[in-house]
């Protein structure tokens, strides 16, 4: 989730009309998008799930910083390289903090002219998920893994609730049958008093994305047993520290945080009128938590899935509670 801070999104050649769709449409009345290209792929055997070998994926990639973003499209050029098809859609607009909202009704949907596999759709991140994965794909197929990000900022501890780089991943694991496993990324922006879009944040959210599709081709049978998906429900979320590639600790494993250095102020503008505000506050995480580990420049990876339950509360004494209604 990126902190809105009164700036736009970053201009890297084409930009979707606001609110100018090329087709217009509600939930699954699109025209079909043509994936980038790839090589083609190595048959992994019969009953094996792509995902499971090592040849290249359908991957729907996605964000909540929108379609131009630098982050997105420093990924895409990584994950294409690396010989997957990848279809981008992306919210139209800056839409940080939607976590797993939905837009419902009629949705506008813009192709990039030079491009047919890049698309900007006027809706959340997750219901750009789902549009992507219902509409541009042939019938009978979808993508191989949902990937959101690069985000720009970090999306750990508690502050994952709000987090629609999140959201988009988790759409595919809930939203979509059948559900489909995927990565949310985010990076702290190494030069945070230049744009985000500076040649500099540039240079950093490329090397972010070459590390993180490596990343992937490690780490993509984890989502395995036995040549197929078993943990389809699941996202891996990852975040990088503010330093340099080639200064990263390590990537490990991390649990997820329970603290957040977000904080929101409330100001009022104007008469009947009122703003939250963002308020960043250092914050001490636990030991192995994201929030400690990336404090100690390592990449951390953590799965995460849209349970909400907390086994940790005491049972007994909320049991006895309810009796007593």
């Amino acid at each position: 989730m990126t902190v809105p801070d009164g700036a736009g999104l970053p201009s890297v050649g084409w930009r979707p009309p606001r609110r100018a769709p090329v087709v217009a449409c509600a939930l699954l009345a699109c025209a079909a998008v043509t994936p980038s290209p790839a090589v083609s792929a190595p048959g992994d055997g019969p009953g094996r799930d792509a995902l499971c070998g090592d040849g290249p994926l359908d991957i729907l990639l996605t964000n909540d910083d929108g379609a131009t973003a630098a982050g997105i499209r420093a990924l895409r050029t990584q994950l294409v390289a690396a010989g997957h098809r990848v279809t981008l859609a992306a919210p139209d607009h800056n839409a940080s903090g939607t976590s797993l909202s939905f837009t419902w009704g009629d949705v506008s949907v813009t192709r990039d002219p030079d491009d047919p596999s890049v698309v900007a759709i006027g809706a959340s991140p997750a219901t750009s998920v789902v549009i992507a994965a219902n509409v541009f794909y042939p019938a009978g197929t979808g993508p191989d893994l949902v990937i959101s990000g690069i985000n720009h900022g970090p999306n750990s501890g508690a502050l994952l609730m709000l987090s629609g780089t999140l959201g988009a991943a988790l759409a595919g694991t809930v939203l979509l049958d059948p559900p489909v496993p995927g990565f949310a990324v985010s990076a702290e922006r190494l030069y945070p008093d230049e744009p985000m879009d500076s040649p500099a944040n540039r240079a950093q959210f490329d090397a972010v994305a070459a590390h993180f599709s490596r990343l992937v081709s490690t780490t993509r049978g984890w989502f395995c047993e036995r040549g197929r998906v078993a943990r389809a429900r699941t996202v891996l979320n990852v975040n990088y520290p503010a330093v340099e590639i080639a200064s990263l600790r390590g990537t490990v494993m991390a649990r997820q945080g329970s603290a957040t250095g977000l904080h929101v102020q409330v100001v009022q503008t104007a008469e009947g009128t009122y703003r939250a505000r963002p308020d960043r506050r250092p914050v001490d995480g636990a030991d192995d938590s994201d929030l400690q580990r990336l404090s100690g420049g390592y990449a951390t990876v953590t799965p995460v899935n849209a349970e909400l339950g907390d086994d940790d509360f005491p049972g007994r004494k909320l049991r006895q509670r309810l009796r007593r209604l």
